[in-house]
């Protein structure tokens, strides 16, 4: 799939690429390039999580809780 880089952004800031791929199809050099590109190009920044990267959150924040509670704690 070709994509320009304000289509990658786009699609990134969506939700439908990580931004792993939004790096590789820009050529951004890392992670705030990619955002400084997003300004740049007038891409609006998303601050919400997508559901999905919620309920990846949830499902690892319940597994770090599941795995503290069978570790006692060193004072």
């Amino acid at each position: 799939m070709c994509m320009s880089v304000h289509d990658a952004l786009e699609a990134w800031q969506a939700g439908e690429i990580t931004a792993a791929r939004a790096i590789a199809l820009t050529g951004a050099a890392g992670l705030l390039h990619l955002y400084g590109l997003a300004e740049e190009c007038g891409v609006e920044i998303r601050t919400e999580p997508t559901p999905e990267e919620r309920a990846a959150a949830d499902f690892a924040t319940a597994a770090v809780r599941r795995a503290e509670a069978r570790e006692p704690h060193a004072a």
